[in-house]
């Protein structure tokens, strides 16, 4: 084992002893400690310490993988599963973790990617492991120093959707403090090699654990990224560029009075944060307070050579303001359309693309046409605007901490039967009281 290692697992028994004498505290920035609070799960049995990257599993939103034993050769994923409130909100875990793979030295990044991949990074070899679905090992390394990536990492994420710079890859070095942006092109295995690896920021605090924060939440006034910083005890709220990048110069402090914060994802359903730590207690906190709805899933291609997009205004409340709005883009022109919904994701081959929404779907809110640049010719000047009312939530008995999935789905009349549909990424969000 490294000095280095050894170092790092020193500091955070360290720290986790100046956190018990601190009595645990944490303070949020003045932008945002009016909006958000946050619940202390504590550490999750069945995960030895120090804890690395978090995410949830794929396709089961109550179950978390989490890195145990991180920057340990013996480092691995175990899976635990969450309770949730009436609400929505995760608020203990499960019963006891069970291993879900091998992950040697993992550290704060922990996410998946394209082809239903999880990712990883490694301290302080610096390497990416990459995870295969239905593996139960890793199935590829890359060695991340060759690609003039600062030993050693850190974490790593992939833009969602909806964010500047969508599915490009972010790295950031724990070490040198960089932050690298990253494509990943198929190996023809199921894998992915590294590409165009280029540093594009000089981040502070020891960077861990990432993840981006929609302009519409409260104190954010610009789409952002929370970085988990370890060495400054605080999670960092930056504005990012057009590439999805952040903008040093715009940090702020989110949180603070911390210790050991390592790894970061974003609940899909309630869009909550959750943060692990590496020291500091070696436990997981959940910050509540963020309202914006999440877009997942993948648009369709359609025949005018446009990806139709989801976009939402306003919030979906049952007692605020009636101002939910969800529109799309990039439609065909005059065509028909209509927007679906229901209360579970899905990932199925329809028409040429992919239907987000569990079929068959609850329904729809009726059709609309979408307008756009006259004349006979497709092109992608179309658009829809629906109001997703709260006497819709009501007539559907929908309550405060349900899930719902969105879909655009419209005519698309340049493409042949069964393929002619137009389809958008889909939207996910938890009705608000």
């Amino acid at each position: 084992m490294s000095t280095i290692t050894l170092l790092r697992g020193a500091l955070a028994l360290a720290t986790t002893l100046a956190l018990a004498s601190a009595g645990g505290a944490q303070t949020f920035g003045p932008d945002f400690v009016n909006d958000y609070s946050y619940v202390d799960l504590g550490g999750p049995q069945g995960i030895p310490a120090p804890l690395g990257g978090l995410t949830f599993k794929a396709g089961d939103n109550n179950t978390l993988l989490i890195g145990g034993n991180a920057n340990y050769p013996s480092g691995a994923i175990y899976e635990i599963g969450v309770t949730r409130d009436p609400q929505g909100h995760i608020v203990a875990f499960a019963g006891t973790a069970a291993l879900f793979s091998p992950a040697p030295n993992i550290d704060g990044g922990l996410t998946y990617g394209p082809g239903g991949v999880l990712f990883f990074v490694t301290f302080n070899d610096n390497r990416m492991g990459q995870i295969k679905p239905g593996s139960m090992a890793p199935d590829k390394w890359i060695d991340l120093t060759p690609l003039g990536i600062c030993a050693s990492t850190g974490a790593l994420f992939f833009v969602p959707a909806g964010f500047p710079g969508a599915g490009a890859l972010k790295i950031v070095s724990y070490d040198c403090f960089n932050w690298y942006n990253a494509t990943v092109v198929p190996d023809g295995t199921g894998t992915y090699d590294l590409t165009n690896v280029v540093a594009t920021a000089l981040l502070s605090g020891g960077p861990e654990g990432m993840v981006y924060i929609d302009s519409t939440n409260p104190g954010f006034t610009a789409d952002s990224v929370l970085v988990s910083e370890w060495d400054a005890n605080r999670v960092s709220a930056y504005q990012v560029d057009a590439a999805g990048d952040p903008l040093p110069a715009t940090r702020r402090d989110f949180l603070s009075s911390l210790v050991g914060a390592e790894g970061a994802v974003i609940d899909p359903l309630t869009g909550d944060f959750l943060f692990s730590t590496f020291g500091g207690g070696d436990r997981v906190l959940v910050i509540s307070g963020f309202t914006a709805p999440t877009v997942y899933c993948d648009g369709k291609t359609n025949s005018a050579g446009c990806v139709p997009t989801i976009e939402f205004a306003g919030a979906p409340t049952l007692s605020g303001p009636d101002d939910f709005v969800v529109s799309s883009n990039l439609m065909p022109n005059h065509v028909i359309g209509t927007l679906v919904w229901g209360l579970a994701p899905a990932s199925t081959p329809f028409a040429g693309g992919t239907l987000c929404v569990q079929s068959p779907t609850l329904g729809s809110f009726g059709g609309q046409v979408s307008g756009g640049n006259p004349g006979v010719s497709s092109d992608c000047s179309g658009s829809f605007s629906f109001d997703v009312k709260q006497a819709f939530f009501a007539a559907h008995g929908l309550i405060a901490g349900t899930a719902l999935y969105l879909q655009l789905l419209a005519r698309d009349p340049g493409f042949a039967p069964p393929d002619a549909v137009a389809l958008s990424d889909a939207l996910t969000f938890v009705i608000q009281p």
